[in-house]
């Protein structure tokens, strides 16, 4: 189920890529100090988009994936800890 799900947004964001780049084929200039990048504006917008959504992610990874993996090694370190002392005390 989830596949063709996968499958089917892949496919759309596809199409819809195409979309956006033969509707705006005209060229643009992209000043980025150092360098500059002629591409057409459809391409321009797609970049513009896969940065942003690369920022997105490793933004999201690092404010809420990992904050919450470390906790949870922390919480079965203090677990496992635990145990062992009570096993100590016990034997």
């Amino acid at each position: 189920m989830y596949r063709w799900l996968l499958i089917l947004l892949v496919l759309l964001a596809a199409i819809a890529g195409l979309v956006v780049g033969v509707l705006n084929g005209s060229p643009a200039t992209l000043d980025l100090l150092l360098t500059e990048l002629t591409l057409p504006l459809g391409g321009l917008v797609l970049l513009a988009l896969a940065v942003g959504v690369l920022c997105g992610l490793a933004l999201s990874w690092l404010l809420f994936f990992l904050p919450g993996r470390l906790k949870r090694r922390i919480r079965s370190r203090r677990h496992g800890k635990g145990a062992e002392l009570a096993d100590r005390q016990h034997g």
